[in-house]
């Protein structure tokens, strides 16, 4: 179990923001400093948590986890939050922080639901905690502070619910979160109104989030190692990027029969076509909206000999052609 390495960004320039020098604190834990800047690495869930403990412990303040917001920049998520700064609606922000919430904790979820009036988003990491206080905290610090980037300083939630008894000093809280809070509730939630979430954002950029969502895909794609059907999907990017795809020549990258790589699939419910049809119709969909690539590059890069197949593929995946497609581009 580990985290996104970058993350630890923000744990950084809070300790710095009390005086006291992150590195040593890193290093007891086992933590190379540097790994704060290294967008493929990821360090062990239980020795980022021993740190945060640390260094909530180290600054003596019962506000540790909540002031951590202030130092917390959508870009300390690398692509998915830059995904998150280019969205055009906190509802499809959400939707992609649900969608990729493994690139920040692999068994973090952020499950979402609604109903007429109220759009509902459920935090919940699925691990032991050493301190749950610490990260429920942190956790809806960051929410907030995440939506208030692009939505707005003056936007509040209807409500927050933490699992956690209300504290003895809860000032803080209601100072920063703005809103009616529950205490002892069943699941870690924010309440937003739905017109907060549907309100088209200034700033907003779908070309430039498509492309950073694209970046995630196959980040998490090479990152599960351990996950067949992930490495044929990480495979089937890298061999589309190079020219050449095949079921033999992902196999063999695979270092496995073809015959072997069709059973592993199959038990998985899919086929190496399904994967390669998904990475293709996904990639088309970003690729459509950058205007730099013609139709014909967008063919090449997706493995089709002929711009005419490509139209057939993408009409029989859209129900129309990449020209109509195209047209739509802003």
């Amino acid at each position: 179990m580990s985290v996104f390495a970058p993350a630890l960004g923000a744990l950084w320039r809070q300790l710095e923001g009390y005086g006291i020098d992150p590195a040593p604190l890193f290093r007891n834990e086992g933590i190379d400093p540097e790994v704060i800047f290294d967008a493929g690495a990821r360090v062990p869930m239980d020795r980022y948590q021993r740190l945060d403990e640390k260094a909530a412990e180290l600054s003596g303040d019962p506000y540790f986890s909540l002031r951590g917001a202030e130092y917390f920049r959508p870009a300390h998520l690398g692509p998915l939050g830059f995904a998150w700064l280019a969205s055009s609606t906190l509802r499809t922000a959400f939707q992609r922080l649900s969608r990729y919430a493994r690139v920040i904790q692999e068994k973090l979820s952020v499950e979402l639901s609604e109903d007429r009036q109220y759009f509902y988003v459920h935090i919940d990491a699925h691990i032991p905690l050493l301190n749950e206080t610490i990260r429920e905290d942190g956790q809806l610090a960051a929410l907030v502070k995440l939506c208030r980037t692009i939505a707005g300083r003056q936007f509040n939630p209807v409500r927050v619910g933490f699992r956690q008894q209300q504290p003895p000093q809860t000032a803080y809280h209601y100072e920063l979160f703005r809103c009616p809070i529950e205490w002892g509730a069943d699941r870690t939630v924010a309440v937003l109104n739905v017109a907060d979430v549907d309100r088209r954002l200034t700033g907003s950029n779908d070309q430039l989030a498509k492309l950073n969502e694209h970046i995630v895909v196959k980040y998490l794609a090479h990152s599960a190692k351990q996950d067949t059907v992930n490495r044929v999907k990480a495979a089937i990017i890298d061999g589309l990027a190079n020219g050449s795809v095949s079921e033999a020549s992902v196999a063999e990258q695979l270092h496995m029969t073809p015959r072997n790589l069709h059973r592993r699939l199959q038990k998985e419910n899919t086929s190496f076509k399904l994967l390669l049809t998904e990475i293709r119709k996904e990639l088309a969909q970003q690729y459509i909206q950058d205007r730099s690539k013609t139709l014909t590059e967008i063919s090449y890069l997706l493995g089709f000999s002929e711009a005419s197949s490509f139209s057939r593929a993408y009409k029989g995946w859209t129900g129309h052609a990449p020209t109509e497609a195209r047209r739509d581009v802003a």
